[in-house]
């Protein structure tokens, strides 16, 4: 039997020593039955000729699954995982769980990753990360400016594409004349997709050309934004809000993260592309903490948990910015993931691991933010945590 069908139409079982102790019932005692929910590469429709080659790459692999599936047995919980396909309410009722741990990005659609979400709603089943209202906007970059926008929050003025003859908005044509550039990249997508080294625009003939590919390639609206010339940071948190919207005790920031452009070689794009998110990982170098000032750091913490807030994130997300050397280093807010990676090589995992957190105790206290949360946290998880909330 293959990989892909193993992982389509079986659970992956507990193992090892975590799972000696079980209650008469079959749970472990003080336990959870926890299914850790993915979408694999391998398992993605097939692709056509016309197809980006970075179409895949939010997608994840076994490994990273056996990671997310040993952390939470580390806990004591008993632990199965199936993919995230419509498939998954028949498998939720041949193995019922009391908890599920997110990870899904899906495979196609507008709000791709809200589906699994949904489904997991319809049947009444809670689960990590955020609901399906925050994932839904915030895998739309345009929706989430303009959330942003609506709360004062300072994010580069922008204009969404549905077709290239679209007519420009003033002030996009204005920074073009005065010789400013812009940014274009696909509406819905992350890890770098469809972000290359040609993606900055100096002039309206090629901006319309690169927007007409990307309709195209991606079969999604089109981004266009002023290109802010600085940093790039990131800043990732774990925990929640309280009912009156003021942090929680346990709520905790990861130290402030930079991509350090120095190690390239000259010539290389000046922004986090695809090339260097995912063809040159093995290169790729952050300093974290961020050498910012302590006023930036500040800010750019204070505005990741204001985009939070008003995206209505759950457990865990990351902010990324650009910092406008042109301006004092003002942060200007990207995007937020609200269902942010947590391989063993993401950007949310360096940061933990920058203050000592390994990648199994990060995926626990995702976990455990949303067992609190929840009202679900017992003894045993606060134990098996270790580090952090």
């Amino acid at each position: 039997m293959s990989t892909s069908e193993t992982s389509e139409s079986s659970p992956i079982p507990a193992s090892g020593p975590a799972a000696v102790a079980r209650d008469g019932g079959g749970r472990r005692a003080g336990g959870l039955r926890v299914a850790v929910l993915y979408n694999l590469k391998e398992n993605a429709p097939s692709l056509n000729g016309s197809t980006p080659r970075d179409a895949l790459a939010e997608l994840d692999s076994m490994t990273n699954v056996q990671d997310y599936c040993n952390a939470l047995r580390a806990l004591g919980h008993e632990v199965v995982a199936f993919e995230g396909n419509a498939e998954l309410p028949q498998r939720l009722a041949e193995h019922p769980v009391d908890i599920c741990f997110n990870t899904c990005e899906g495979f196609r659609g507008d709000s791709r990753e809200a589906q699994v979400p949904a489904l997991l709603e319809m049947m009444g089943m809670p689960y990590t990360a955020s609901r399906v209202l925050a994932l839904a906007i915030t895998l739309d970059k345009a929706m989430t400016k303009r959330v942003l926008h609506y709360y004062g929050l300072p994010t580069p003025a922008f204009q969404e594409f549905f077709a290239a003859d679209q007519p420009l908005d003033p002030r996009l044509a204005e920074r073009l004349c005065a010789g400013r550039p812009l940014f274009v990249k696909p509406n819905r997508e992350g890890t770098g997709i469809g972000i290359h080294s040609d993606n900055i625009i100096t002039d309206e003939t090629r901006l319309r050309e690169k927007v007409a590919y990307l309709l195209k390639a991606y079969k999604e609206s089109v981004l266009v934004e002023e290109y802010v010339d600085g940093r790039d940071v990131t800043c990732g948190l774990v925990g929640n809000l309280r009912p009156d919207g003021a942090p929680d005790d346990d709520l905790h920031f990861f130290p402030i993260s930079e991509v350090d452009y120095s190690v390239y070689p000259p010539g290389t794009e000046p922004f986090y592309s695809y090339k260097l998110k995912v063809d040159l990982a093995d290169d790729y170098r952050n300093l974290c903490p961020a050498p910012l000032p302590d006023h930036i750091a500040a800010e750019v913490r204070r505005l990741t948990l204001e985009t939070f807030r008003a995206c209505g994130c759950l457990d865990v997300a990351r902010v990324d910015f650009r910092l406008d050397v042109h301006n004092h280093l003002q942060p200007m807010i990207l995007e937020i993931n609200a269902l942010p990676g947590l391989t063993s090589i993401s950007d949310l995992t360096l940061c933990a691991q920058a203050e000592g957190w390994t990648h199994a105790q990060l995926v626990q206290a995702v976990f455990n933010a949303a067992l609190k949360r929840l009202g679900m946290l017992r003894p045993l998880e606060r134990q098996g945590q270790g580090v952090g909330v």
